[in-house]
């Protein structure tokens, strides 16, 4: 006796089983997406994160590319073979996270700050580690500040060691700051000038190539001048060593150039003598002398030797500028030199680009060479100025009588205040070509540091140039300042961590779970 009948489920019943079990299926689907997708996020995130450490990127929006080391500087990366050690002298976190530049008014210095933080990583990174960097804050850590002792480094000094071989600089070198029209307009021009830095310093460190240059003191010379062409010759290969050219100190036979850096007393008999036996070099040369005038000293000696010897005449007249366009803050002797293009300069060639300051016009009966003369010397003019350009005689300027300015005559333009000779000879005993050069300049400051940092000037693309051609050095290095503006972006750690924490971390998951949540709320209805 059957006393159940398996009753048959309705049609309505069939179709209530059917809606129940989809929406289990799609909701176990979604909750199933949803894990995934979490899992997904927080996986990115650690790969991101491992990523980023090793090969560090930055979200660059800046209109000049501030925060991304050019091709020039990657290649100088990738060429290190050894290891270079970068030790900053400073608190890391004035440069993770700067914010003195924004609280003095000036908030490109915190963006060259940074920039130059973010540089560290990237050559890290393209060099394969070979570069490792360090940050020491000398008051905070001053038993690992006294370990660099030997560097004689100081606080805010930037130190690279390459073996034996180290080289330092500062942080105030990393931008140059042009405030020659503040008073009037209240802009100033900041530029950047950490790729420039970095790239020589390394550069110069690890090409294996120096080149010594023999400082002459002894004469009362400009220490600003010195100081001006140390630093940018240094970051550029060149060593300098000073010797005093009145004592029993003798010349470094390996040295290549010698500096006369603007003295204001006369060099002896017996200094010139020396001076000459070390350019003639048994009639080798192979050497190169630089030569900066003191705008107002008197030196007889030094200049009969520069107008005997190769014929350039040091003048008592200091060059003026009458356009106003060609001239620094309406002073009419911070005048603006033209660059003509020569075998000595090419790259730097430029019009009124150069600042020459309390410049001595030279002039001189040199030449062009004569091919079939054993020994030839000719002229290169360095520095021109134009028809614009006056004179006034040094006691005038002294005087303060700027109503006597005069022209010079028509024939003698272009005027000049910087010119090589070029000297071409045959050495009979080795049966080959030489050659040297003398160079001189009669502007002292157009190479004070605070003249060549400035980008708005040509002062440093001559001045290195100059150097790199007489000695035949390639220069490998062609990176400008950036001028750092409010186009530049700049994300701060602070930024940065909100946004990646913002979203990735929380964004995305958070994203996902509510679309998990509409795609399970509207199945739920199905």
């Amino acid at each position: 006796m059957q006393l159940f009948k398996k009753k048959s489920a309705s049609p309505v019943d069939k179709q209530k089983r059917m809606q129940n079990k989809r929406r289990i299926r799609y909701g176990t689907a979604s909750s199933a997406l949803t894990v995934v997708v979490i899992a997904a996020v927080v996986l990115l995130n650690v790969i991101v994160g491992v990523v980023a450490d090793r090969f560090p990127v930055s979200l660059d929006l800046s209109s000049n590319k501030a925060f991304t080391l050019s091709k020039e500087s990657v290649a100088i990366a990738e060429k290190i073979q050894q290891p270079l050690e970068i030790v900053v002298f400073y608190p890391e976190s004035e440069f993770s996270n700067p914010t003195s530049g924004t609280a003095q008014g000036i908030p490109e210095f915190d963006t060259a700050i940074k920039e130059f933080y973010n540089a560290l990583k990237q050559y890290k990174s393209h060099s394969k580690n070979a570069v490792s960097f360090t940050f020491i804050d000398p008051n905070q850590e001053p038993g690992k500040f006294a370990a660099y002792n030997e560097y004689e480094v100081e606080a805010g000094d930037l130190l690279f060691i390459y073996g034996n071989r180290h080289k330092t600089c500062a942080v105030t070198d990393l931008y140059s700051m042009d405030t020659s029209e503040y008073s009037s307009t209240g802009v100033y021009k900041f530029e950047s000038r950490v790729e420039k830095v970095l790239a020589s310093t390394i550069y110069s460190l690890t090409s294996g190539e120096e080149r010594i240059v023999q400082v002459l003191a002894g004469h009362e010379e400009d220490t600003y001048t010195i100081a001006g062409l140390k630093e940018l010759y240094e970051i550029n290969g060149y060593t300098f060593e000073e010797i005093s050219i009145s004592g029993s100190a003798q010349f470094n036979e390996k040295a290549e150039v010698a500096l006369i850096a603007a003295p204001a007393k006369d060099y002896t008999k017996a200094d010139i003598k020396k001076v000459q036996n070390w350019m003639y070099n048994n009639g080798n040369y192979g050497r190169h002398l630089l030569v900066f005038l003191n705008p107002t000293a008197d030196c007889p000696n030094l200049f009969e030797f520069l107008n005997v010897e190769y014929q350039i005449q040091v003048t008592n007249e200091l060059l003026t500028e009458t356009d106003l366009n060609r001239m620094q803050n309406y002073n009419p002797v911070y005048t603006m030199a033209d660059v003509p293009s020569s075998e000595l300069i090419s790259d730097s060639q430029s019009e009124g680009k150069v600042l020459t300051p309390l410049a001595r016009r030279l002039t001189t009966t040199l030449t062009q060479a004569d091919e079939d003369a054993i020994q030839t010397m000719y002229p290169v003019h360095l520095t021109n100025h134009p028809k614009s350009a006056k004179l006034i005689s040094l006691q005038d300027y002294q005087n303060a009588a700027a109503e006597r300015m005069y022209a010079a005559e028509d024939s003698a333009y272009p005027l000049t205040s910087m010119l090589t000779c070029v000297i071409d000879a045959y050495n009979n005993n080795t049966s080959t070509e030489v050659s040297g050069t003398v160079t001189v300049s009669g502007c002292a400051a157009m190479a004070y540091d605070s003249t060549v940092k400035t980008g708005s000037f040509y002062n440093e693309d001559l001045l290195l140039e100059l150097i790199n051609s007489v000695t035949d050095t390639e220069s490998a290095i062609n990176i400008s300042n950036k001028t750092l503006t409010t186009d530049t972006v700049n994300f701060s750690e602070g930024t940065a961590l909100w946004l990646g924490l913002g979203l990735f971390t929380i964004g995305l998951p958070v994203l996902t779970l509510v679309i998990a949540l509409i795609v399970f709320l509207r199945r739920r209805t199905l």
